[in-house]
């Protein structure tokens, strides 16, 4: 919903925001009678004036890209308004061909399936970034006591084949080597 208002807000339009919401049961069971804002957006007029009803996504529409979607692009259509979903770009004008109405259909499916797996991509890829930390911590943790070492004793690639870890990885953990070498060497003079 929020990315909804936002996506509204952003394209400038400051109108009436019919918004509905529903329980996991209406959703699954596809009741559209509880669209109660949607019914009312749509209700029949008199009015000759034209319209538009914007909507963040196409789906955001309809409850499923068959019936549902036509009967609401019907209503819309009977109104006299045209509709423009903003994520898909799509226009539909009240007297829309079987192309628009196609269109409209999938961009719709499409829609439908990017949201079911939204949350799986975002989860997935927060998993995969605190593994790759994790994995980068234990590698700089390999790296550090190297890194001070002098470079004829433990080459850079050495180093970066224990670790795991590309050269230019290491530098931006560790920094510049020869500093690390020259503090290991002032350690190793006091301890003298």
């Amino acid at each position: 919903m929020e990315r909804q208002l936002s996506a509204l807000s952003d394209a400038g339009f400051s109108g009436a925001i019919y918004q509905d919401t529903m329980t996991r049961a209406d959703m699954r069971g596809r009741r559209a009678g509880v669209l109660k804002e949607r019914a009312e957006l749509l209700r029949p007029t008199a009015r000759k004036a034209r319209e538009t009803i914007i909507v963040a996504t196409i789906r955001a529409l309809a409850l499923n890209s068959g019936p549902d979607l036509l009967g609401t692009l019907k209503a819309a259509a009977k109104r006299g308004a045209t509709v423009r979903a903003l994520a898909e770009g799509l226009e539909i004008p009240p007297n829309a061909g079987i192309d628009e109405l196609s269109g409209a259909s999938t961009a719709w499916d499409k829609a439908r399936r990017n949201d079911q797996t939204a949350d799986a991509r975002t989860k997935g890829s927060a998993a995969a970034a605190s593994k790759a930390a994790e994995r980068r911590t234990k590698a700089v943790t390999i790296a550090r006591p190297l890194w001070g070492l002098p470079s004829d004793e433990m080459p850079n690639a050495e180093i970066e084949r224990r670790a795991g870890l590309s050269i230019t990885t290491l530098y931006r953990a560790l920094g510049r080597r020869t500093a690390a070498q020259k503090a290991a060497k002032r350690r190793g003079e006091e301890k003298r």
